[in-house]
Order: structure tokens, then C-alpha cells, then sequence
């Protein structure tokens, strides 16, 4: 086994079998994008792992996670967490992360808490296929890890989904990124469900009314629901849907009185300047400083907190908060 806290060697059958495993996670959703530089680590953390968004590298446990990617010994269950780390970094190293000039981009801690739900979400929905492509077709991953930011995600994907745009379309999309945009590709879903023969296929008024329908999923849980337990992601997403709902109906009665006019919103990135060119709003400027980035910046226009610019965006770890990367927990989930 490779020494913990050093560079796994590139040679060795612990590497190989890894880069086997993340090319196998990333060709079963291909993004265009892999931000992993190649380097691996291996740690005796208690966190699973990371990826590490600003130096490029993964770090993940030995004995957790490497040790069972190729021990004949491991059991069923040991294997399957290993190889759900491994699908859950790949994730995060194949997604975009920012989008500082789009208006519905939500660069708040909110997307934080979306962005581990999601990764989760995505990790479970695609386990079995990708367990089975990588030759263990009987593994199944038995509970989601950040049960909390889980079940907000699961249910929040359930309230978007339907014939227009379902569950599978989402978390395709959502897997692309950018991590910014999840809310608004779920607001996506919520319009062309529910009210598509409602709102003119106009992008004036369809950015104006996902801006909308955002509003009512920034719930001030989201930056700790990846600390938090399924009860607590399943409350989150209870008052969700109450008040997406009560939005819903906000717009349709807007339509029916003035079906010429935007529905009025307020842009969840309010650095950003929308300039309509008739039919065609477009980002026009930026007022943020250029060297804001995603996970930081100032408070936007409903208070809420910004992130710090990012080391780390992908991993799973008891402590997700120990360290430049953030961590796959056991108690509180991947990320």
C-alpha cells in the first residue's frame, strides 16, 4: 500500500486501478472538462478525500478508500463506498464551477450546499451503471453520504422534473455544470413543466421567471444541510416546495393579467448588468472585481453570505472542513 500522506506513484496498481475507475466515471456522463492534473495522493486522514479544485490534484484515504480499490479482501460494502468516492471526485473534477456573468447564476454559499447534494445525487443515480462497467455488477451503495444536502437535492429534482424535462435531463445537465447554475437548471425544469404554455417563449421572460422561481429555493439551510441529517434536507425541501409552489401560481396569475409584460424578479447575481436586445437580454458587464471569483465576493442584494475563493470543491471526509479540500464524510456526506 502507498505510503499515506505521499504521491501515489503512477506506476503502481493502486494509480492505475484509480485512473481506471475515474475514466470510466467520466465517459459515463462526458462533460468536455477534467480540471485533475494527473497527481494523487494518498492521506491516513479520517476524510475520505478531496479534490482540490486550485492545485489540481485528488487526495483520498488510504485505508478507506485506495486500499479497497484493489484489495481482494475488502467487503462488498467497502468497496462500494470506495468506488462511490471515486465517482463523486470524479464529478466534481469533470464540472465547471463558476459562471460570474451569467444573471441567474447564484454564487452564494447556497450553490455550496447544492453542489454537494448534487454531487450525491449524481453519485447514487449512476452507481450500479458504473459499478457494473467496472466489473463488480452485484455492489450497491446502501445510503447516500450528506444525507441532509441529499435530500434537499433529491426532492428539489423531483419538484423540477417532469415530461418536459425530467430527473435523468437534470442531473445530464447538472453534471456539465456550472455548479453556479444548478438552481437556475432546476428553475428550468419548474418552467417547462409547469408553465410552459404560460410564459411567452420570449428569453426575456424566461430568465425573469427562473430568477423567480430561484427565489423560493435559496433557503437559508442549504450552506449547512451537508452537515445535516435527511430529516433535516427533507424539512429544507418540504418549505421549498410550499413556497416554489405559491411562486408558481404568481406567475400564471401575472400572465393571465399581463402576458406582454416580464414577470418582475430580481437577478440572484445582481453583478451583473442584463442589457436586452429585443427579444435577447444579454450579460453586459460585470461589476464585481476581476479578481472576485467563484465562492467569493460580496453579499448579494439578499444579504446572503459569498464564498471565499475556492481550494478545494470535491470530496468526502469526517471533517469536510479540515484542510484545502473538502471532504466526503461518513457523518455528513461526499463532497
Amino acid at each position: 500500500m502507498d505510503e499515506p500522506g505521499g504521491l501515489v506513484p503512477r506506476d503502481s496498481p493502486t494509480y492505475r486501478e484509480f485512473v481506471r475507475l475515474y475514466r470510466l466515471a467520466q465517459d459515463l456522463r462526458p462533460t468536455g472538462l477534467d480540471r485533475w492534473n494527473g497527481d494523487l495522493y494518498a492521506t491516513s486522514a479520517d476524510h475520505w478525500g478531496g479534490f482540490h479544485a486550485k492545485a489540481g490534484h485528488i487526495s483520498l484515504s488510504g485505508p478507506l478508500v485506495l486500499q479497497h480499490l484493489t484489495d481482494p479482501t475488502s467487503t462488498a460494502s467497502q468497496r462500494a463506498e470506495a468506488l462511490a468516492t471515486v465517482l463523486h471526485e470524479a464529478t466534481h473534477a469533470g464540472m465547471e464551477t463558476d459562471a460570474p456573468n451569467e444573471p441567474n447564476a447564484v454564487r452564494t454559499e447556497h450553490s455550496r450546499g447544492a453542489l454537494e447534494g448534487f454531487a450525491e445525487l449524481r453519485t447514487v443515480a449512476d452507481f450500479e451503471t458504473f459499478a457494473a462497467s467496472a466489473g463488480y455488477p452485484h455492489l450497491r451503495l446502501t445510503e447516500p453520504q450528506y444525507p441532509g444536502a441529499f435530500a434537499a437535492m433529491d426532492s428539489l429534482a423531483l419538484q423540477a422534473s417532469g415530461p418536459a424535462k425530467d430527473r435523468t435531463t437534470f442531473i445530464a445537465e447538472g453534471t456539465r455544470g456550472p455548479a453556479v447554475m444548478h438552481f437556475d437548471q432546476l428553475a428550468d425544469g419548474v418552467l417547462r413543466n409547469r408553465l410552459a404554455d404560460v410564459v411567452p417563449f420570449r428569453q426575456e421572460h424566461r430568465r425573469a421567471v427562473r430568477a423567480a422561481l430561484i427565489a423560493p429555493m435559496l433557503h437559508r439551510g442549504w450552506p449547512i444541510l451537508k452537515d445535516s441529517s435527511r430529516e433535516v434536507g427533507e424539512k429544507v425541501a418540504d418549505e421549498i416546495r410550499g413556497k416554489l409552489n405559491s411562486t408558481v401560481e404568481e406567475i400564471r396569475r401575472h400572465y393571465r393579467a399581463q402576458s406582454g409584460e416580464a414577470f418582475p424578479s430580481e437577478s440572484p447575481n445582481p453583478q451583473v448588468d442584463v442589457v436586452s436586445v429585443g427579444d435577447r437580454p444579454a450579460a453586459a458587464s460585470s461589476k464585481e472585481h476581476p479578481e472576485m471569483r467563484f465562492l467569493g465576493g460580496q453579499a448579494g442584494a439578499a444579504g446572503a453570505t459569498r464564498w471565499r475563493p475556492v481550494l478545494g470543491d470535491g470530496g468526502r471526509g469526517r471533517d469536510a472542513r479540515v484542510g484545502p479540500a473538502t471532504g466526503r464524510d461518513r457523518g455528513s456526506g461526499r463532497e
